[in-house]
């Protein structure tokens, strides 16, 4: 009897650690998350990511210079359950592209130099 009732809290603890691993691992991949791929031959020096909803931009979510040619990756760290977004790519001549996306069905985003294109997530 006091066999299987330590076998049991064992189990559930290793069943509590794998759910919680489980539920960490979730909140690190956001549906929203997208990669933005600079296809122009302008440096991305500056993006932003803004609610459909909103007036304002906010500040520059870059860490550092978009290259021609690099990928960098944003990734959502809020509750909020919106899809649709503005999104505005700064070049280094001070030009600028802006789009609408619903990144909810979008993985990453192409900046030409002549406005943003994209590429719907696959299922």
């Amino acid at each position: 009897m006091l066999t299987q009732l330590r076998n049991n809290l064992i189990g559930a603890t290793l069943a509590f650690s794998t759910l919680s691993v489980a539920s960490q691992q979730s909140l690190a991949n956001d549906i929203r998350d997208f990669s933005v791929y600079n296809r122009n031959r302008l440096a991305i020096v500056g993006f932003y990511v803004s609610s459909q909803y909103s007036n304002y931009w906010g500040s520059n979510i870059l860490n550092s210079v978009v290259s021609s040619g690099e990928t960098t990756k944003v990734t959502f760290h809020d509750s909020d359950y919106q899809c649709v977004y503005d999104v505005k790519a700064v070049y280094s001549n001070g030009t600028y592209d802006v789009g609408q996306y619903n990144l909810c069905t979008t993985y990453v985003v192409h900046f030409y130099g002549y406005g943003g294109d994209y590429r719907s997530r696959r299922r």
